[in-house]
């Protein structure tokens, strides 16, 4: 296993130039060593978003950005001036293809990492956003409080974030793996090709279903319950409905408690 800590990623690779509303934090190169299969990339941050985007290049760059200081950058009297100090406590992890990365829970910025285009994701933000870019492969994105923002991805793709939206735009579909899409505060915007071919099911407890694609639904579930006294049964139907886009396939889950349901096609 190599293991790259936050100090000797200052030592040993050059820091990239970050915004000027952004502090400039570490950097850390992971070398392919197997490129004749994809990656899967595990990341995760408690206090910060995450920003993965595909590029040309075969290593996996990773990088901490701290957040913009809106306060007061000096005293009144202009004597003592505060010091942003970067994130800390990054930590990378390769073994067997499989890229870890962390970042101190105790810190407050964003992990902002370069993938090649077949790469595998699977991103964790208790706190925090994440944005996923040009990515082709298995992602997995999950947040607490933070948006998941999925644009030109392709494969499969399982979203889930209780509080915020969840949009994606997917330019291709694995029609061998199901796909899911959750929240329970906001609204589900799902993109996906015009010959997407689907199962899908749908949730809206409190919002709105809207699709562009020819949905073809199919009675809600009935489902009997058994009287606790033995002397009856309750029937009730499930909120959740299933039906087809272009004569249906892949296993494809829409749900939000709180928000309306968008499924478009490109």
């Amino acid at each position: 296993m190599k293991r790259v800590s936050a100090v000797p990623a200052i030592v040993l690779f050059a820091c990239s130039v970050a915004g000027a509303q952004e502090i400039q934090g570490d950097r850390v190169v992971v070398p392919a060593r197997n490129s004749s299969r994809p990656r899967l990339v595990k990341v995760e941050t408690h206090n910060g978003g995450i920003i993965i985007k595909a590029f040309s290049g075969a290593n996996v760059e990773v990088e901490t950005r701290g957040h913009e200081v809106r306060r007061p950058a000096q005293t009144k009297d202009g004597t003592m001036h505060r010091i942003n100090l970067p994130p800390t406590g990054l930590e990378v992890e390769e073994e067997d293809n499989v890229v870890t990365v962390r970042l101190n829970p105790s810190g407050d910025g964003d992990l902002v990492i370069n993938v090649p285009v077949n790469t595998s994701v699977n991103a964790t933000a208790h706190n925090g956003p994440i944005t996923i870019e040009g990515v082709h492969g298995e992602i997995t994105a999950q947040s607490h409080n933070g948006k998941l923002n999925l644009i030109n991805v392709a494969g499969t793709v399982v979203a889930n974030t209780h509080n915020e939206a969840v949009k994606v735009v997917m330019d291709q579909v694995d029609p061998s793996k199901p796909l899911s899409f959750a929240s329970w505060n906001g609204n589900i915007d799902v993109t996906l090709p015009a010959d997407f071919k689907s199962n899908i099911k749908l949730k809206a407890r409190n919002g709105e279903i809207w699709s562009d694609f020819d949905v073809k639904l199919m009675p809600g579930q009935t489902v009997a319950e058994k009287n606790p006294t033995d002397k009856g049964f309750k029937i009730k139907t499930d909120s959740t409905y299933s039906g087809t886009i272009n004569g249906g396939g892949v296993d494809a889950t829409f749900s939000t408690y709180n928000g309306n349901i968008y499924i478009r096609k490109h």
